[in-house]
């Protein structure tokens, strides 16, 4: 699939945008965004690797981004060391228009005492607590709603439908999409007499500057204290993030990933699909946790998880090739365990002494 078409862009454009080498001529142009095989004369692509290029399958685009200089094509390129990256500055730089700020819509809802910065669109439909300050240059979706005393950073982007309630704070460049709850309280109780007494939960949010947060992500707010995620950390669609727990920056949560109350992650950490964490855990720097894995204890930094419960990746490995094979495993210790009752009965038997055999010499 590619995208909507675009005025020309040259390749000495897109050169003087990513750098690298240019290889072909400057002046030939591309309209369009499109992945490898998809890519047609006027669309541009990019290759990160000789695998693709050693199918067989001739790509038709009309630029290529690559990782080296493609000698066995004709096509013009431009070598860069991160192929992927250089696409996406592209994509954002000419196929990504900003929209003219829209203002504040009439139907808008606020308290008492908002804030609102310069240049922001605010969609029909949204809802300002008291107290609230909106940065510049914001833009809010139908249906969003800010609870009071709450501050929403500089360039922020909140799609339709997020809630984000009292006392939080969203830096600035933080992008939410819709369905997002922020601040929903900590699941807190304390059992008295066969019931369940809720504890308050009167802790806040705080988000820091550049952070993502998929669909349907909710993030509770802190007993006390703040639930913390901090500088540039991505969220995937559908990932629960408990009270007091501390995102660490740079940070990757893939979809369906739980985490449970007042468990620290460190920066750089990345927490593969479906994987639960318990609580009160320390995880350490630049860990990288598998999919569906089971944290129950903490983890030192530097190090790769699976499974569940959770242990070193390279030992989980061996474990699943043993898998497939614990059929036939249980049948030889079935095998061998009778073999040795069998061999214990032998032994237990008392012989009978043997007869001597040898003729008596005359005298």
């Amino acid at each position: 699939m590619t995208t909507h078409a675009h005025p020309p862009i040259t390749l000495r454009q897109i050169h003087d945008l990513v750098g690298g080498d240019l290889v072909g001529s400057p002046h030939v142009s591309i309209t369009s965004l499109a992945g490898f095989e998809e890519a047609g004369p006027n669309d541009l692509t990019f290759v990160t690797g000789d695998r693709i290029l050693n199918t067989g399958r001739p790509t038709r685009a009309g630029i290529l981004l690559a990782h080296r200089r493609l000698t066995e094509i004709a096509n013009p390129h431009i070598v860069v060391p991160n192929p992927a990256l250089a696409f996406a500055q592209v994509a954002r730089a000419f196929f990504c228009p900003i929209s003219p700020p829209r203002g504040i819509d009439a139907s808008v809802s606020h308290g008492k005492d908002t804030q609102i910065g310069p240049d922001v669109s605010i969609w029909p439909g949204v809802t300002l607590g008291d107290r609230v300050t909106i940065g510049a240059r914001v833009a809010l979706y139908p249906g969003v709603f800010i609870g009071n005393d709450t501050i929403i950073g500089d360039d922020t982007l909140l799609y339709p439908n997020v809630v984000v309630r009292e006392g939080c704070t969203i830096g600035a460049r933080v992008i939410i999409h819709s369905g997002t709850v922020i601040g929903s309280d900590g699941f807190g109780y304390i059992q008295d007499q066969g019931r369940h007494y809720k504890i308050p939960q009167l802790g806040g949010v705080t988000i820091e500057d550049d952070v993502e947060l998929g669909a349907n992500v909710t993030v509770d707010r802190a007993t006390l204290g703040q639930t913390v995620i901090k500088q540039g950390s991505k969220v995937d669609n559908l990932v629960q993030i408990a009270h007091n727990v501390t995102i660490g920056a740079h940070s990757i949560l893939v979809a369906q990933v739980g985490i449970a109350g007042s468990t620290r992650v460190g920066h750089h950490v990345m927490i593969g699909g479906q994987a639960g964490l318990a609580d009160h855990l320390v995880i350490g720097d630049q860990v990288m946790i598998a999919a569906r894995a089971g944290v129950n204890r903490s983890l030192e930094p530097n190090q790769i998880v699976s499974g569940a419960p959770v242990m070193p990746h390279e030992v989980w490995v061996k474990a699943q090739a043993v898998i497939p094979r614990l059929p036939e495993l249980r049948h030889a210790v079935r095998t061998l365990e009778e073999r040795m009752k069998q061999l214990e009965a032998l032994l237990s038997t008392p012989q009978a002494p043997k007869k001597k055999t040898g003729k008596n010499r005359k005298s």
